[in-house]
């Protein structure tokens, strides 16, 4: 699998895949665990799972605060914090500070400091990030899951809508970059 990278809120930011153990265990684990709580994140995509990539990902922000909800029910805040250091393991950021570009790895040693400036006043940007890791690490499983959940994605967000009627739906809109 080749290494992804994507522009999100002006910091690019590349993903390695796992190793296939990792990618394995992890995989059980999300679905084992997190089932339908990903089911419910995959639904902040507004127009669905793209067939092509996450390019140009469009967040329902009620969908959003949703499935954030639903994941914070099923993991605790350290099992959550444990579960994006894990996602993020493979994760590159490279972002302007002061005129220069910075590189910013999420390895355990650096994990904290990385997360603290990347996502400082941009905290919402760590979840197009974990799209961004599952696509990069499981796009057999997006593709095919795509038929599959689809309806229910439309189904979970247009529920959300309706219990949310005044949430302004995030958008983003941002570039890939190959």
């Amino acid at each position: 699998m080749a290494v992804k990278e994507k522009v999100i809120d002006g910091i690019r930011f590349s993903v390695a895949p796992f190793r296939s153990t990792e990618g394995l265990r992890l995989k059980a684990f999300l679905a084992g665990k997190l089932g339908p709580a990903i089911g419910q994140f995959l639904g902040v995509l507004k127009d669905g799972i793209p067939e092509k990539g996450f390019a140009n990902i469009k967040l329902d922000g009620g969908v959003l605060s949703k499935s954030i909800e639903k994941l914070m029910g099923v993991l605790g805040e350290d099992d959550f914090e444990a579960l994006i250091r894990r996602m993020f393991r493979n994760v590159t950021a490279y972002m302007k500070l002061n005129g220069e570009t910075k590189t910013f790895f999420f390895t355990d040693d650096a994990f904290e400091t990385s997360m603290d400036i990347v996502f400082e006043g941009r905290l919402f940007s760590v979840y197009p990030v974990m799209l961004l890791v599952l696509e990069a690490n499981y796009p057999d499983f997006l593709s095919k899951a795509a038929p599959l959940i689809g309806e229910r994605i439309k189904k979970i967000a247009s529920s959300a809508k309706d219990e949310h009627p005044s949430a302004s739906g995030l958008s983003r809109s941002e570039t890939s970059e190959n």
